[in-house]
């Protein structure tokens, strides 16, 4: 089930336009359209454990309200 799991989800990180991640120690967002990163000043460590460990793996995004909510949720 976890390679399954896996599978998926490297699946959606290739459909989605959006990736919020990590870069650098940082909350960053990665346009894929555009190939451009979108810094934050949310350093990961700041954050919780389990959010930590949602953005190390990547969030796929598909819209940019998606993108505005979630950056407001684990940047402020």
């Amino acid at each position: 089930m976890k390679k399954q799991t896996s599978a998926l989800l490297a699946l959606l990180l290739c459909l989605t336009p959006f990736l919020l991640t990590v870069k650098d120690g940082y909350v960053a967002l990665y346009d894929r359209e555009t190939a451009h990163w979108e810094m934050t000043d949310t350093p990961l460590a700041s954050l919780p454990p389990e959010d930590q460990a949602l953005l190390t793996q990547g969030i796929p995004l598909e819209t940019r309200p998606a993108v505005t909510e979630a950056m407001e949720d684990f940047c402020s």
